[in-house]
């Protein structure tokens, strides 16, 4: 199991390969659809896409004692439509859960960009994982809001490596 360490684990991605099992620490910005749709209908991006992963999920209020509720990620299809942008824009890491199309599998290869599985199921386990929780964009939106969530070893895999490597292919690594 490797641990990535953000910002700085982002200069070593294509160390990593479809199938990895990651424990990711640092800060992810949580935005699902609403988000997505602001941020592309406004060109207004809250954070550092180039440095700061985007986590398709939309967290539940913190229970007493914890950064944040149940965080578990969001069906990642859902955010194609505004992908194409978002990597235009500087997206290098996503998390989110299940696979997606081919052509975005290509744009990924394109900008050279990784994607992560996080459980689903497992929003729970992922809350324990959070030490902090910062809404920064559209409070309006509630869990869809933007927020910056710094994790301490949430528990990932790596879905489509910087190699052309699927875990959604039957054979799990390589083209």
């Amino acid at each position: 199991m490797h641990h990535l360490i953000l910002p700085s684990g982002l200069h070593n991605l294509s160390q990593l390969r479809a199938g990895d099992l990651l424990e990711l620490s640092g800060t992810v910005a949580a935005a699902r659809d609403a988000a997505h749709r602001l941020m592309t209908e406004t060109g207004i991006i809250p954070f550092d896409i180039k440095t700061i992963p985007v986590f398709y999920t939309g967290p539940t209020p913190a229970p007493p004692g914890m950064a944040s509720g149940s965080c578990g990620p969001t069906t990642s299809s859902r955010m194609e439509p505004f992908i194409p942008e978002m990597l235009q824009r500087g997206m290098k890491l996503v998390i989110g859960k299940g696979n997606m199309s081919e052509t975005t599998r290509e744009l990924f290869q394109k900008y050279q960009a990784v994607y992560l599985a996080a459980p689903g199921g497992a929003g729970a386990l992922s809350a324990t994982k959070a030490v902090s929780r910062e809404v920064i964009a559209w409070e309006h939106l509630g869990p869809e809001a933007v927020s910056l969530i710094k994790f301490h070893r949430l528990p990932v895999f790596v879905a489509w490596d910087l190699h052309g490597g699927s875990i959604y292919r039957i054979s799990g690594r390589g083209k």
